[in-house]
């Protein structure tokens, strides 16, 4: 069971991303959740009401202090402002590689 850490809800333009570039899908409220597993795995469940909901899979480096480093994501093509500003909120090191 995972479990919850903190909530953001964001007003912002969103773009649609695929291999086949990125479509403007205008501006939206969205809501992130950032969870932790009971290993080095956690998950954002981003819900945006108007248009989808995406989770974005987290794999982290811990530390002998207990310091989380993001080391892997998946389930979106990039991680955007606001994930990492929840992650970074959150302590965790996220390095200039994901932004």
């Amino acid at each position: 069971m995972a479990d919850l850490i903190d909530t953001m809800t964001v007003k912002s333009p969103l773009f649609l991303e695929g291999s086949w570039g990125e479509r403007d899908i205008g501006t939206h409220e969205s809501t992130l959740e950032l969870y932790y597993n009971k290993d080095n795995t956690g998950f954002i469940e981003w819900d945006i009401p108007d248009v989808a909901f995406e989770y974005i899979g987290l794999w982290f480096d811990i530390d002998k202090d207990g310091k989380r480093s993001l080391s892997e994501y998946d389930g979106v093509m990039s991680l955007n402002d606001h994930a990492i500003a929840l992650l970074r909120k959150n302590g965790v090191e996220v390095g200039k590689d994901f932004e």
